[in-house]
This record gives structure tokens, sequence and C-alpha cells, in this order.
């Protein structure tokens, strides 16, 4: 039986390692970029996958110097971008098994 352990990080681990400000975070969270697990909590805690996704807004937001809810737009397009990609790479790779 395989055991699954969910990494969490708090907000403080969260600003050390990304070095952005409680500011930032607060609009990620209220624009949807991310979510805590209890947003009604005194201190909030993210699951370790925030890491990447707040990693990549802010080089969006550092490169392209757009709002919060541009970015957040930005990262829905571009996760419906990939998702597109990953459904085209397993049509064309079906497509290719009929053809043999």
């Amino acid at each position: 039986m395989a055991v699954q352990v969910e990494v969490t990080i708090c907000c403080n681990e969260i600003y050390q390692l990304l070095e952005i400000s409680d500011q930032d975070l607060a609009e990620m969270v209220s624009h949807g970029i991310i979510a805590p697990h209890d947003p009604q909590a005194k201190e909030w805690h993210f699951s370790e996958s925030v890491v990447a996704v707040i990693s990549r807004a802010s080089r969006l937001r550092d490169d392209l110097q757009i709002d919060w809810a541009g970015l957040a737009l930005a990262l829905d397009l571009l996760d419906q971008i990939d998702a597109l990609k990953r459904e085209n790479d397993s049509l064309r790779r079906r497509l290719s098994r009929l053809g043999e």
C-alpha cells in the first residue's frame, strides 16, 4: 500500500524561498492565482505546488509589467495552451498508431 504525503508550505517559507512580499502573496490569493488550504485561517498554508506557480507568476509580472488581473488571465491562458498541447500530442500518438 502506497502512502501519500502532502507537503505544505507556510507564508514565511514562501517569503524566504521566493523573496516576495506579503502584499504580493495576498494579491495572488485575491486574484485566484494561488489558493491557501484554508483562506480563513490566521496563517495561510499552501501545497508545495504553489512554489512553481508563484515563481512563474513573478517572472511574468516582472517581464511583462502587467497588473494582477492581467497576470491571472495570462497564467490561465498559458495553462490552457499547455493542456491543448498535451491533448494534441496524445491525439497525434493515437493517430500514428492507427496508421501503422
